[in-house]
C-alpha cells in the first residue's frame, strides 16, 4: 500500500510540474521564461545618443551636458594595470526636479567598442587617484532645478586604448537618451601634478 501511495505522489508531483510548464518559454539552458501569449515580456526601448563633443555643450532630457576636459595623469593603476583618466564635466539643469551627477550611477564609458558600467570603469582605486592629484572628490552631487555643477570623473581604461566614449546617462523622466563624447588618445590632454 506505501508503493501505490508513493507513486501517486511522485506522479502528481510530476503532473504539477508539467502543468506549471505549460506557457513556457526556454531562453537559455537552465533559464525559463513565463508569460502569457496575450501579455509578451516587455522590451528595452533603444537608448537615444546624443553625440557630443568634447568642450562643447549638448541636451537631453532638460539638461546641458558639457565634458570640458579629458586628462591622462600618467596613473596605472597597480591592482588592474589599466591607465586612469580623468573627466572634468559640467552638467546644467533645466529641468524642474532635482537630479543626480554621480560617477556610480550616471556614467558609463566604452574603450574600443565594448562598453563598461561604472562599478567597472570608475572604481574606488581611480576615485582616490583622482583625489590624490587634484584634493578633490569624484562628482557626486545632486542637482537643484535651473541650478549647474561642474566636477570630475575618474576611469580606468586599457592603457592601449584607440577610441574612448565617455557617456552621461541622466536617469530622469528621458531615461532612454544619453549624452555620449567619443574621444581618441590625440584629444586627451597629459596633466601633471
Amino acid at each position: 500500500m506505501k508503493m501505490k501511495q508513493i507513486r501517486k505522489a511522485l506522479c502528481l508531483v510530476f503532473v504539477t510540474g508539467m502543468m506549471l510548464c505549460a506557457g513556457c518559454e526556454k531562453k537559455d539552458a537552465g533559464s525559463v521564461n513565463y508569460y502569457d501569449e496575450n501579455n509578451p515580456p516587455p522590451t528595452e526601448a533603444p537608448v537615444e545618443t546624443v553625440a557630443a563633443v568634447l568642450g562643447e555643450e549638448a541636451q537631453v532630457g532638460g539638461m546641458n551636458i558639457t565634458v570640458i576636459s579629458a586628462e591622462d595623469p600618467d596613473i596605472t593603476m597597480s591592482q588592474t594595470g589599466k591607465k586612469a583618466l580623468f573627466f572634468q564635466v559640467k552638467v546644467d539643469n533645466q529641468t524642474d526636479k532635482t537630479v543626480t551627477a554621480n560617477y556610480l550611477n550616471n556614467f558609463s564609458l566604452t574603450v574600443d567598442g565594448t562598453e563598461y558600467d561604472s562599478d567597472v570603469c570608475c572604481t574606488i582605486p581611480v576615485m582616490k587617484e583622482l583625489y590624490d592629484f587634484y584634493e578633490v572628490s569624484a562628482m557626486t552631487e545632486e542637482i537643484p532645478a535651473g541650478e549647474s555643477r561642474t566636477g570630475y570623473i575618474a576611469c580606468e581604461a586599457d592603457e592601449g586604448f584607440q577610441e574612448l566614449t565617455l557617456h552621461y546617462n541622466p536617469k530622469t523622466a528621458d531615461v532612454n537618451s544619453r549624452v555620449s563624447v567619443s574621444l581618441t588618445k590625440d584629444e586627451i590632454k597629459a596633466v601633471s601634478k
